[in-house]
């Protein structure tokens, strides 16, 4: 089976982000099991767990609490290739839109998009193909998003509302002056919300022509785009889900996805995985990312991830990790 991947254009820009910030460029490849050779290749890409930990060791080795948004600050017209210019020359803000959320899957397959449109806004959902997404992942494509839009529109344009679904940083004011809109937290999904007027502007850009073709050009590389099988993301999208609300069966995965208990089962048992595996791995990702991006105490984080009791969490992190939650946190926290 294919595995879950991501350009190495993103890596790039990282790395150019943390040398700035004083950054051992070569220690940080070093930590994440990137070669640099596979770094600088135009044309590389890396694993969902490579990226991953790349971006949590950026994050750890650079201090800076906001490094996504100042990441998104190095990407420059024409870095992501055809994409850039489906979005740069679409008809409307909400085609070109569109078009990022439906090719992004030639540089990253692990983050999927749901585009919900209602009668007054459009909602822009971003949800994992593979495992947890980590914060600082949301903020820098969130940021690219709101980048691109003002490209493309060549004004101070700003969203409806903003969700991330992790903690609130101790300072929101770069959050508030770079995205200049009402900005939510420990939401249950990363989301971007435009209103219906918005969507629908017109861009003064626009090149149909162009566009026609470097559509064609996106197509044909989607069509040889070899992508893993879906389905275990499927069921983790929604494990994600139900754990923010506690509960995280295998009944209501299976309600939600329509199908039996039995079905959902068979299927991620041909994909290699039992569904009590694929449960624990979620939880053992979102803890991780909790201990190290939040401030919340272990009680809150076990709740959070279905456990009733703080003892009970302590002994399903030491099993998976060969850690204490305290442990983990002690030696993985930020600064």
């Amino acid at each position: 089976m294919a595995e879950h991947r991501n350009t190495t254009i993103t890596v790039r820009m990282v790395l150019k982000a943390c040398a700035q910030a004083g950054v051992d460029t070569d220690e940080l490849l070093r930590v994440s099991e990137i070669e640099r050779v596979v770094a600088e290749h135009p044309d590389g890409e890396v694993t969902f767990n490579q990226m991953r930990n790349f971006w949590q060791n950026a994050f750890r080795l650079s201090g800076n609490p906001f490094l996504g948004m100042s990441t998104a600050q190095q990407v420059e017209i024409g870095d992501y290739k055809c994409i850039d210019y489906l979005t740069l020359n679409a008809a409307t803000l909400g085609d070109s839109m569109e078009n990022f959320c439906r090719y992004m899957i030639l540089l990253n397959t692990w983050i999927g998009w749901e585009i919900d449109k209602q009668a007054d806004r459009v909602i822009l959902r971003m949800l994992p193909n593979a495992g947890v997404i980590p914060p600082h992942s949301y903020e820098f494509v969130f940021s690219i998003y709101i980048k691109r839009a003002r490209q493309v529109t060549r004004d101070d344009w700003a969203p409806g509302r903003i969700r991330f679904p992790f903690p609130a940083p101790s300072d929101l004011q770069p959050h508030q002056d770079y995205f200049q809109c009402t900005v939510e937290y420990d939401a249950p999904a990363g989301e971007i919300e435009i209103d219906t007027d918005s969507w629908n502007q017109t861009l003064p850009n626009s090149d149909l022509q162009l566009l026609k073709v470097m559509d064609e050009h996106a197509r044909l590389l989607m069509s040889q785009r070899l992508l893993p099988d879906d389905f275990v993301g499927q069921v983790r999208q929604q494990i994600v889900r139900a754990l923010h609300g506690g509960d995280a069966q295998r009944d209501t995965i299976a309600k939600q996805l329509n199908m039996s208990p039995r079905t959902l089962q068979r299927r991620l048992e041909e994909n290699g995985i039992a569904f009590v595996e694929l449960l624990d791995e979620v939880r053992t990702e979102l803890a991780r990312n909790k201990l190290q991006n939040s401030d919340l105490s272990l009680a809150e984080i076990g709740f959070l991830l279905g456990f009733s009791e703080q003892s009970s969490f302590n002994r399903a992190f030491k099993r998976w990790t060969g850690k204490t939650p305290k442990e983990y946190r002690r030696d993985n926290s930020v600064g």
